[in-house]
């Protein structure tokens, strides 16, 4: 209390003499007649200032919850002395600068009525996938998938924040009978606190089970696409606002001494009005020995960036490169990816939108030479960049070291208010080959997207998949590969 009232003492001397208009330049030494006048003039400009303290004052009885002191009420009937505008204007200028910091500390500092302390959101998602991707006639799999999350947000104070969330991911059927309510799938997705304006500086501390994301997800990814996205047990620290830089650090495996850790800092710096760049660096570390042994580091820039114009055609561009470096077991690795992708939106009521892309990730084309040359994508979203029919997702595996050329062409436009229709077009290359043909084949994805309302979405998805020589000979088949996928997503 006696705090408030030295902050609330500040604030009525700057309130009072805030909005006095004073000369930032003293009158002349030599000038006493016209100094006098313009003291006269601030002690009647104070005196009228009075009756408006008054008022104020007795407002602070919402605050303090009790009639303001007599000490306040002394203030707001005295007098600024004998205090000539020199002086004045000096005092103005210290006020200044001392009543937008108290303002921005009160604001910050007090919780109002309406301020939720808690906060639950949620949402439920249904998919229904049929696929026949393995390129020989035969069935399809149909499965359909079931994820149920229940968030809580806990604001305890301004610069404090608590979230849970849990997560229920399953396939319809995999229980073992209808009495089944074991819940494997079951999990705390979220379990963290953050810390905000730590120590009163433009620094962030998260701390628990989070997400992490970043840039264009290329490397670290929510994967909300799966039925279980990711979350790591890391520390997260921020440091800035409108350009900031985290260091983090997460433990992928525990064992003992020897943890399967990930250590990463990442930046979002502003190069020019609408020109963003991030550069970032991440490092895995498995000090076990033998083909578990691990130090890679994943080094990069991306620049992202827009324009428009002003008849509303907007043209922007994502550009993105990382170089790998380290040992994997045995294996010294040298392997690097690129990306850029150029877009343009329209202004019309269809919103057309069109982006033209091409990715590159290294592959390795002699295996158990010692080197490991194959680009590995590490945690990455996945879904959004190579086909909808998801089957080039995890580097270098699902191309068996071979690495990934695409080139890509997406289009867009609204056909009504709600309805939303995309066309999706790649053609996948092999950089690097061992059983004789680099062509993989081309994939066209169909998406619609209905907005039922402001709560619901509907989602449905066609693919097909024309394989080339090079998937013909890793298959073993040679017809079209398909797929179709059906998903309602309810957010409360």
């Amino acid at each position: 209390m006696i705090r408030f009232l030295r902050v609330t003492k500040m604030l009525v001397i700057a309130l009072g003499l805030f909005s006095l208009s004073v000369p930032t330049a003293a009158p002349a030494q030599d000038n006493t007649v016209e100094q006098l006048k313009e003291l006269q003039e601030l002690r009647k400009e104070v005196d009228r200032k009075k009756a408006e303290l008054r008022r104020e004052l007795r407002l602070l009885k919402d605050v303090l919850g009790e009639e303001p002191r007599d000490e306040l009420m002394e203030l707001a009937d005295g007098s600024i002395g004998g205090m000539t505008a020199e002086e004045l204007a000096a005092e103005l200028r210290i006020l200044r600068d001392e009543i937008d910091r108290l303002r921005q500390a009160m604001a910050r500092g007090r919780l109002t009525a309406e301020d939720a302390r808690f906060e639950v959101q949620g949402s439920t998602r249904t998919r229904l996938e049929w696929g026949d991707i393995d390129f020989v006639a035969g069935d399809a799999d149909v499965r359909q998938l079931l994820r149920t999350k229940v968030r809580v947000t806990g604001n305890p104070r301004h610069d404090t924040q608590v979230v849970v969330e849990l997560q229920d991911s399953r396939i319809w059927g995999s229980e073992f009978n209808t009495f089944d309510a074991s819940g494997d799938q079951i999990d705390l997705h979220l379990a963290y606190a953050e810390l905000q304006e730590v120590f009163g500086k433009p620094l962030r501390l998260r701390l628990g089970r989070q997400e992490l994301v970043y840039g264009s997800q290329r490397l670290l990814g929510r994967g909300a696409w799966g039925n279980t996205p990711r979350a790591y047990d890391a520390l997260v620290l921020r440091l800035g606002d409108a350009n900031w830089v985290d260091g983090f650090t997460a433990k992928l495996d525990e064992k003992g001494v020897r943890d399967h850790n990930l250590f990463g800092l990442w930046s979002s710096l502003r190069v020019a009005q609408g020109h963003d760049a991030g550069p970032y660096l991440l490092v895995e570390q498995d000090k076990n020995s033998g083909p578990e042994r691990l130090l890679r580091l994943t080094g990069g820039t991306r620049f992202t960036g827009s324009t428009t114009g002003t008849t509303g055609h907007l043209f922007g561009y994502d550009v993105e490169a990382a170089l790998q470096t380290g040992e994997v077991g045995f294996e010294d690795v040298f392997a690097w990816m690129g990306t850029a992708t150029v877009r343009y939106h329209g202004p019309s009521w269809t919103q057309p939108e069109i982006r033209l892309g091409f990715d590159m990730y290294s592959g390795d084309a002699t295996a158990a030479d010692g080197d490991r040359e194959a680009f590995d994508n590490l945690f990455a979203a996945r879904h959004s960049f190579f086909g909808l029919m998801d089957l080039f997702k995890s580097f270098p595996n699902d191309t068996d070291d071979g690495g990934l050329m695409d080139v890509r062409l997406v289009g867009e436009m609204s056909s009504s208010e709600r309805v939303r229709v995309g066309l999706h077009l790649h053609n996948f290359v092999l950089v690097e080959d061992r059983l004789g043909d680099k062509a993989l084949g081309q994939e066209a994805d169909v998406v619609v997207t209905w907005d039922y309302n402001e709560v619901t979405k509907y989602h449905w998805g066609g693919s097909i998949f024309v394989p080339g020589n090079g998937m013909k000979f890793r298959s073993g088949g040679e017809d079209p590969a398909f797929k179709t996928w059906m998903q309602l997503v309810v957010r409360f």
